[in-house]
């Protein structure tokens, strides 16, 4: 595992040092969950990307095309939450 220093300003240590708390772990949770926002985020920017795509060259009616689309996010999304559930983080 890597290591990651912080430097934390002295009135947030002298807040940190009132509570005991494992703040190294608080930190690595904080990281993770950065992390899969940045992944969702990605993951929708190509998704809209995809259907756009798919649309422009299609023969689909825009309907047709807002319904293809609902439906390709719910099976992702599906599949990412299988993904987060054998994770451990839902």
């Amino acid at each position: 595992m890597s290591e990651f220093v912080v430097n934390i300003p002295k009135d947030l240590e002298k807040d940190i040092k009132e509570f005991p708390e494992n703040w190294a772990a608080v930190a690595l949770e904080a990281i993770k969950l950065r992390a899969f926002q940045l992944k969702l985020e990605r993951s929708a920017e190509f998704r809209r990307s995809f259907v756009e795509a798919i649309a422009s060259k299609s023969r689909l009616s825009e309907k047709e095309a807002d319904k293809f689309a609902i439906e390709l996010g719910r099976k992702i999304k599906k599949g990412r939450f299988e993904q987060l559930r054998k994770a451990g983080l839902v």
